[in-house]
């Protein structure tokens, strides 16, 4: 969830922040006020691409941040991965265009690339409206739909899928070592005796190099242990002000009164523990002050065994217990290319076998698919017809990817398969009759795709909206009226729901859903336009919804439709069909 947006010097913008909270927030004002300007910023956020041009004139430098609430765990393995720190639960994300046209990116405060600033607010926050923005185009996330509209069953085949690709994917890259070139293979196998030996020769111990640093710093301060342990001992035991002999006289000091004084009896037993840990401590002192002398020829052979330990773990791991397993693995894969003529059979026929329980498991993935295809168009097709879309046509195809090298043959021809199924998904859209179904990257309309995909998620929405992404809709509801903008409306606060949902409207029967309302207004002050975006309280809301009904002269009557407006909106979500 986007929890704030920032917005310094952008167009007209000379500063706004914005607070967005869950469920649907909508935003409105008059035309011209500079409602793209919202979803413009959060597009330069996501990554796309910028220009010294809309920095407002006067300044040098163009700043947005956005602070995030995401879910899941992928943009956290993306940051971590790049060195930035993702503690807590929330993210911020700050991007700066300067003048020049230098582009500086920030995450939780950390300089990063553009790069990766898409790719994790990929995962935050999807944009639809504009055509350049739109992330139902890839194929990847057209199946991905699909398969969330089948729910947990479906979910569960995709995993079982993957589980058996994983599976085969280990025996024949096992299978691959095994069958390659006898040259290659021996000169593989010539390495890694080379490898084993050195490793085995050194007869390395787990944790033995922790161990040996610290006696080697030990044995580097010799000098300097050896006399604080003398002279604590000088001060504990042996001066004639020692501390035990202190001790000792002030106990029978507190002896000889305890027969008129009565605590002094229990403060002479406190003293004499005390005597006992003093001398304990002492003993010991004692016995490591005895071995503390320097011992040259011991710090040689530290250093030299660390220097055996050191070499090897610069080449094949951080510590010993990493180059002890780096050699354990090198010694199975010496003994299965040693033994490559008698295993080569066996581990041919697993891979088979792994193959033939993929193969099983994807077709029925597929044939799910094609099940969940039909459905889905139905479901579609009803939304896009509540979407003033009435005669638009929709259809799910699928078919694989000709690969001649593939090992997979489905339907007499070899194909590409992966983790997910073999299946290529591809949505075909035609908003109008007469027209071919195309795919989605060659619909020309970015606000009939917008409509498309509110009516793609209502369909899917069994499993709530994008998981952690918050979508914009930039005027989904352009070109609409009366009651096709209140089942617009609808969509979206049921759409929200669970999730959050930033609609750019300017009808009132949509902004009149919205959880929060914020409103954009345009100003001339000092002879400078600005950019002011307010969240409306109640009252302030009536007056806004109001506008919209009647235009710029509101009267009582266009109050009364707003009030009624409002107040319908917070006892039903309208129509919404699955």
């Amino acid at each position: 969830m986007l929890r704030s947006l920032y917005v310094q010097n952008l167009a007209v913008i000379e500063r706004a922040e914005l607070q967005f909270g869950p469920g649907l927030n909508v935003v409105t004002g008059e035309t011209g006020a500079g409602k793209s300007l919202i979803t413009g910023s959060l597009s330069l956020l996501a990554g796309a691409r910028a220009s010294s041009d809309t920095i407002r004139t006067g300044a040098d430098t163009l700043v947005i941040s956005g602070v995030f609430e995401p879910s899941g765990s992928d943009w956290r393995r993306l940051v971590e991965e790049a060195g930035v720190p993702a503690e807590g639960d929330e993210l911020l994300v700050r991007r700066e265009v300067t003048r020049a046209g230098r582009n500086r990116v920030f995450v939780n405060d950390h300089p990063v690339t553009l790069r990766l600033l898409s790719a994790v607010t990929r995962r935050l926050i999807r944009i639809f409206g504009q055509r350049d923005e739109l992330g139902i185009l890839s194929p990847e996330l057209q199946r991905a739909w699909l398969d969330r509209s089948g729910g947990d069953p479906v979910a569960a085949l995709v995993s079982s899928c993957g589980s058996a690709y994983e599976a085969y994917r280990e025996a024949a890259d096992r299978l691959e070592r095994l069958s390659g070139d006898d040259r290659l293979r021996l000169e593989r196998i010539d390495l890694l005796k080379f490898q084993t030996s050195e490793i085995d020769a050194a007869h390395l111990l787990a944790g033995e190099d922790e161990d040996l640093r610290a006696e080697r710093q030990v044995l580097r301060h010799a000098e300097a242990i050896a006399s604080a342990l003398h002279q604590a001992l000088a001060l504990l035991s042996e001066d004639e002000r020692a501390v035990d002999n202190r001790l000792a006289h002030a106990q029978r000091a507190l002896q000889d009164i305890a027969r008129w004084q009565a605590e002094a009896g229990d403060w002479a037993d406190t003293l004499a523990e005390a005597a006992t840990l003093v001398n304990d401590v002492t003993a010991e002192l004692r016995s490591r002050a005895a071995g503390s002398d320097s011992d040259p020829r011991r710090l040689d052979r530290v250093e030299e065994r660390l220097s055996v330990i050191e070499r090897l773990t610069r080449k094949y791991g951080g510590s010993s217990s990493d180059v002890l397993e780096h050699g354990r693995r090198l010694a199975e894969e010496l003994l299965e290319l040693e033994t490559a003529d008698v295993r080569r059979d066996e581990v041919e026929r697993q891979a088979t076998a792994c193959l033939a329980e993929y193969r099983a498991r994807a077709e029925s993935l597929s044939g799910t698919r094609r099940e969940l295809g039909a459905a889905l168009r139905r479901h579609v097709l009803r939304h896009l017809r509540d979407l003033a879309l009435e005669r638009a046509e929709f259809e799910v195809e699928m078919g694989c990817v000709p690969l001649p090298d593939s090992p997979l043959e489905v339907g007499g021809e070899r194909v590409a398969f992966g983790r997910r199924g073999f299946d290529q998904v591809l949505y075909r859209f035609s908003a109008n009759p007469g027209e071919a179904l195309r795919p989605l990257s060659r619909v020309a309309s970015g606000g009939e795709l917008a409509r498309l995909f509110l009516a793609l998620q209502t369909a899917v929405r069994g499993a709530g909206p994008a998981a952690g992404s918050t979508l914009v809709f930039d005027e989904v509801d352009a070109g609409l009226g009366g009651a096709e903008a209140a089942i617009v409306g609808s969509k979206l606060k049921g759409l929200a729901r669970g999730g959050q949902i930033l609609a750019v409207t300017h009808l009132p029967q949509v902004a009149s859903r919205g959880d929060r309302h914020l409103e954009v207004r345009k100003e001339v002050r000092a002879g400078r336009t600005r950019v002011d975006v307010h969240r409306l309280d109640d009252e302030r809301r009536v007056e806004e919804v109001a506008r919209m009904l009647a235009g710029e002269e509101i009267t009582e009557t266009a109050r009364s439709a707003a009030e009624e407006l409002l107040a319908g909106a917070t006892t039903a979500t309208g129509p919404l069909r699955s």
